[in-house]
């Protein structure tokens, strides 16, 4: 049963992103910002703080993730000390691997062999740049897929695999939440679902981007060319659609509505749109759940949700 059907919804926050303190004061840079920040979208009802590790300067601490994940690891534990609140990190390119490769995900894996003092890395977040499109195919008569080879040629004699990221993920026990920016994304994700390779409720965000040449103009139309091709078949999962950069906060209720109409959720936080609103985090979050609360929904805690996506405490 989905959390909709039980009256709930998943509040997911994407606290700082790219954006700056001159986009909106409240964005938080390095680990103490970004854990009062959390907190109080916490206190405020947010199940999920998705989160990009950043220096005290502003800028993005890819140099740390590599170097053990201390901000993300300091940011983790002083939340814990003060809420469950899920906490999930992003997951930029490196520029020196093979996106698809375990070597581009050096922060998950230093959050997993060196832990949190307090809480622990439960869900990441996992993009589709990290799919292996051109190594995957799909056999219409059997319906299944097929691994392409590196000369390009259909090999159904090989066994499928998940994209190396992504497996390893998985074997050390993190809930994945997917990102699609297009529709062939949306369709691989399926398939992988369809055939077992990745567990259910799967955990599936729709990106939109209203201020980059990304994916479709961010609209209705678009988020339900998504949804129909997420279900052609039945698949137990939880939805978030996003969308960055939206000119003004009229159209940002309109597509909170309509997500809820289709029984899914909207990410907020100011890291999405910082330039739409004048409040903080928090702030976002409130106005969210009131939103939902016309709509007949609470937010689910993160209990409720780690329960719905099989986390064990």
């Amino acid at each position: 049963m989905s959390l909709v059907d039980e009256g709930k919804v998943m509040v997911r926050v994407a606290i700082n992103e790219f954006r700056t303190k001159s986009e909106n004061p409240h964005v938080p840079y390095d680990a103490e910002e970004i854990a009062r920040a959390a907190i109080g979208s916490a206190r405020a009802g947010a199940s999920i703080i998705h989160y990009h590790s950043r220096h005290a300067d502003g800028r993005q601490a890819q140099d740390d993730d590599r170097r053990g994940a201390n901000v993300y690891r300091r940011a983790m534990e002083l939340v814990a000390r003060e809420c469950d609140v899920l906490m999930e990190p992003t997951n930029l390119p490196h520029g020196t691997h093979d996106v698809s490769s375990i070597e581009d995900l050096p922060h998950l894996w230093a959050l997993a062999d060196d832990p949190p003092a307090i809480g622990r890395l439960e869900i990441v977040n996992l993009d589709a740049f990290r799919f292996q499109h051109l190594r995957s195919g799909w056999d219409v008569h059997a319906k299944r897929l097929v691994t392409i080879d590196e000369t390009q040629t259909m090999r159904p004699d090989r066994p499928f695999r998940l994209p190396p990221g992504i497996e390893e993920a998985l074997r050390r026990g993190f809930v994945p939440f997917f990102g699609v920016f297009n529709l062939s994304d949306v369709r691989l994700l399926a398939a992988y679902a369809g055939e077992g390779l990745i567990p259910t409720p799967v955990l599936v965000q729709i990106n939109f981007f209203a201020d980059l040449m990304w994916g479709p103009t961010p609209s209705i139309e678009a988020l339900d060319a998504f949804l129909w091709e997420w279900r052609r078949e039945p698949i137990d999962s939880e939805i978030s659609v996003f969308v960055r950069g939206l000119p003004d906060f009229a159209t940002y209720e309109y597509m909170v509505d309509a997500a809820f109409d289709r029984g899914i959720s909207m990410r907020v936080g100011i890291g999405d749109n910082p330039a739409i609103f004048d409040g903080d985090n928090g702030a976002m979050v409130e106005h969210f759940v009131e939103r939902a609360a016309r709509r007949g929904f609470e937010p689910v805690t993160p209990d409720g949700l780690r329960k719905r996506v099989g986390i064990v405490n």
